[in-house]
């Protein structure tokens, strides 16, 4: 431009670029931009229609976030994969992509997470949608599910909300490829230092990037990984449903999952510490968590998680009410009585009133969720220190 700009024209237009010179950031550059200038239409018309790489929109892509997207997959042992506002949006998407919208069956796990239940419920009558519910411990009866009618999609837990029951991943990867559908695992208590699922048969894997990825407490985020077809399927739905990860959420992500492996070795190692305390206390009927010999999927547990079992311990309070629970809750200094799990510092839920709240009391006290039930997702504090604190607010029930 030859001529000289004004003030108002030179501020606004200010720093738009980084000034150039040598060397490498050591943390990738947060690039918060909505919208990508091209100085050829050509070429944004190009990227629009993936004919060239590039970035032209917020909902279409970003760097930040397709530098976690790259990282996830090659985390998962997947072709691509793709994250979304949270982990309900991700589930949300892909079921009703690889299944529902097509009019497909699905068969679910009977003992999700509790809000991905009522989303398959009320799909179920919103939508007359063919979802049936298995208990996937038993390969036998997934394999009868799979069998009663054509199904699209056979979508389990790694690890159970809040029950903490397995699945074995490499058998229903059998039985889902022998009926010709599509095997999807959220992966996300399990995490890719205990578990990759696509290398036991999966054709997909979910996380909630909310929990273990993130591990701060200060993002929501999902993700979907599988292969190519998965990943444009799940791109067309960000950018049309506008669920897309922002590039700062990403950027946190990315942030705390340097630190996976090391927080998840060490809440691992103090969930069974504090399992086994637990496993003798007197106010306490039953603890599940896998790494206790008392779980009766032990066994797989130590064949398919390499010697770790979980950040996530489930104990049944002998008072099994909801008095006693909020007494319990109550009564804790340490843990904090949050809605959530995975991050650096302990919380404490509670099912009934929290993650399960949809579900019928009935079908709560059928799965094995009782008035009593609280899960511990261990943080990284001392774990006598947690011990401690346990103990304390047990002996206010």
């Amino acid at each position: 431009m030859g001529r000289e700009l004004r003030p108002g024209t030179r501020v606004v237009r200010s720093a738009r670029s980084l000034p150039d010179g040598d060397g490498v950031p050591v943390t990738p550059p947060l690039i918060q931009s909505v919208a990508f200038d091209y100085d050829s239409a050509a070429r944004q018309d190009e990227v629009f229609g993936n004919e060239r790489p590039g970035y032209v929109y917020g909902r279409y892509g970003t760097p930040t976030t397709a530098a976690l997207e790259t990282a996830l997959a090659e985390l998962d042992g997947t072709q691509a994969a793709v994250c979304f506002a949270s982990g309900m949006a991700a589930i949300a998407a892909f079921v009703d992509a690889c299944a529902l919208a097509s009019g497909g069956r699905v068969v679910a796990q009977e003992d999700i997470y509790g809000q991905v239940r009522a989303l398959f419920e009320r799909w179920r009558t919103e939508r007359n949608a063919k979802i049936v519910f298995v208990d996937a411990t038993d390969v036998a009866a997934v394999e009868g599910a799979l069998r009663a009618a054509p199904t699209a999609l056979l979508y389990v837990e790694a690890i159970a909300n809040p029950l903490l029951r397995l699945t074995d991943i490499a058998s229903l990867a059998k039985a889902a490829r022998a009926a010709g559908a599509t095997f999807a695992v959220d992966a996300t208590f399990a995490t890719p230092v205990l578990l990759r699922p696509a290398s036991l048969g999966a054709d997909v894997v979910i996380h909630s990037l909310t929990k273990y990825v993130n591990g701060h407490g200060d993002v929501m985020g999902g993700s979907v990984a599988g292969g190519a077809d998965v990943a444009k399927a799940m791109r067309d739905r960000t950018i049309l449903d506008g669920a897309y990860l922002p590039p700062h959420e990403a950027w946190l992500c990315i942030r705390g999952m340097r630190t996976l492996e090391l927080r998840m070795r060490r809440q691992c190692e103090s969930a069974l510490r504090i399992a086994s305390h637990l496993g003798s206390h007197a106010k306490i009927t039953r603890v599940r968590y896998p790494g206790l010999a008392s779980h009766p999927q032990h066994e797989l547990a130590k064949r398919q998680f390499g010697g770790l079992f979980g950040g996530v311990v489930t104990f049944d309070l002998k008072e099994a009410n909801k008095a006693a629970a909020f007494r319990f809750l109550d009564a804790l200094e340490l843990a904090a009585s949050a809605t959530t799990l995975g991050d650096l510092f302990t919380e404490v839920l509670y099912p009934a009133i929290s993650s399960h709240r949809r579900i019928a009391p009935e079908e709560r006290t059928r799965l094995g969720i009782t008035e009593g039930t609280l899960r511990i997702s261990v943080g990284i504090e001392d774990p006598d220190d947690l011990i401690a604190d346990l103990d304390n607010a047990l002996a206010r029930v």
